[in-house]
């Protein structure tokens, strides 16, 4: 079969499988299409995103609800990922974009990152109890995601009720903030979401027979992960509308 034809082409894409997926970093989306997911490794992934973020290949980590994909030579369709899924990318040192000084001033930052190192954030080693005991280590689990999650939560839920403009929004404030300010606002919380989910996968678990650790350890990965959608969604929404 003839590939100069675009519509035989664009009918053997379909028959092969191809999608379309996105991978969220920070506020930032990039939409990736993946021509054969049954044939293509996770490293080839991982190379598109070096390249469009500037982190080094070996210090990024991809996240699928709420697990982090660590065999790069597993195919995409492997790990379940299908047309429209949606991924979420971390640099191992907590490489995520941050805000540029321009936006202070109103400006429109949606394509700007600092692809460098991170600048403006200062990551603090969490220091993991040494034990024999899993049921200690499970305390500890879950009390860091109640410490990492909770504080974030009453931000969300005001984030969310700003962005949300719907006549049916109970919650709705009085006093809406600026389109700029909300966007600052989505930073702050993505990037602060993101340092969470990162604690929570440098947890190490080296007992084999730790299942239930590692049950906490992955409810807790979701949990966040979840919360990271839903103040995505609301900018998303937000967003439509525009200034």
């Amino acid at each position: 079969m003839s590939f100069f034809n675009p519509f035989r082409r664009a009918k053997v894409e379909r028959e092969e499988g191809k999608i379309l997926i996105q991978v969220k970093w920070g506020k930032e989306k990039f939409n990736i299409p993946i021509p054969s997911p049954s044939l293509t490794p996770l490293s080839t992934l991982l190379a598109t995103l070096s390249a469009q973020t500037s982190l080094p290949l070996d210090q990024l980590k991809l996240i699928y609800k709420g697990a982090v994909l660590k065999d790069s030579s597993l195919t995409i369709s492997s790990y379940g990922i299908e047309d429209g899924s949606t991924l979420v990318l971390i640099g191992k040192n907590g490489d995520i974009p941050s805000i540029s000084p321009s936006s202070s001033n109103g400006g429109n930052n949606e394509n700007t990152i600092n692809k460098s190192n991170g600048a403006g954030i200062v990551k603090k080693k969490i220091q993991q109890p040494e034990t024999d005991q899993e049921n200690i280590l499970i305390e500890w689990i879950n009390n860091l995601i109640e410490n990492l999650l909770n504080p974030l939560i009453p931000s969300i839920l005001t984030f969310i009720s700003q962005t949300n403009t719907s006549s049916n929004n109970l919650n709705k404030p009085k006093i809406i903030p600026k389109f700029e300010i909300l966007q600052k606002e989505h930073a702050r919380l993505s990037e602060n979401l993101l340092k969470a989910l990162l604690d929570l996968d440098g947890i190490n678990i080296n007992n084999s027979n730790w299942i239930e650790a590692r049950k906490a350890r992955k409810l807790g990965v979701k949990k966040i992960q979840n919360e990271l959608n839903k103040v995505d969604e609301a900018w998303g929404e937000r967003k439509r509308i525009g200034g």
